[in-house]
């Protein structure tokens, strides 16, 4: 029996020729396949990755620019917010004067005093800010005035005492001795005054 494996088989050129340039194909194939594709498709990951970072990397200069107005503005809003803490923040001056006699109300009362009236004084005008008062009529002891004046000297928003006016209180003469009783309360007259931004 011929052995077939070990005997040569021959082609015809064209034919081998056709095997070869089928066996290269098929080796190019594989090699695109297995080491070009993959590289490509890095590379290209690799350039959308670069390209992403380079669009991060200009954002972050433009807000690193617009860094210095932005603090700025954000200085000049708090300071603004300060100042406003300093004035009365009333959409009109009768408003403003009503939380204002709230406040003598609710002071006088707090340290002892006597809140004998309220009258408010009529705004005017100031430059850029509207000026609002308060005049005010009370008794009390003189540990009672410093503190109701101390408080409205003291306080945020900024109020101020003007014409102050201070009186004793004239006590009966007791009966019993004809000697004047000693002096308890004190009649104090003064202006709370505030003020609103009119900008």
């Amino acid at each position: 029996m011929v052995d077939l494996l070990k005997t040569p088989i021959h082609l015809p050129v064209s034919k081998s020729r056709g095997l070869a340039l089928g066996i290269l194909a098929g080796v190019l194939l594989l090699i695109h396949l297995v080491v070009i594709a993959p590289l490509t498709g890095l590379t290209r990951e690799y350039a959308d990755t670069v390209s992403d970072l380079q669009f991060r990397l200009e954002r972050y200069r433009k807000v690193a620019q617009e860094k210095e107005p932005v603090l700025a503005q954000l200085e000049r809003i708090r300071l603004e917010g300060e100042q406003d803490q300093h004035y009365l923040t009333r959409a009109t001056a009768a408003l403003a004067s009503a939380d204002l006699q709230t406040r003598i109300k609710e002071t006088v009362g707090k340290a002892g005093g006597e809140l004998t009236s309220t009258q408010v004084i009529p705004e005017r005008k100031e430059d850029r800010f509207t000026r609002v008062a308060v005049k005010v009529r009370m008794n009390g002891r003189t540990e009672v005035i410093r503190e109701v004046l101390h408080d409205f000297e003291s306080s945020t928003p900024f109020l101020f005492v003007q014409n102050l006016n201070i009186r004793p209180i004239r006590m009966p003469r007791n009966p019993a001795t004809k000697q004047p009783q000693p002096l308890l309360k004190l009649s104090v007259d003064f202006d709370v005054v505030g003020y609103m931004r009119t900008e």
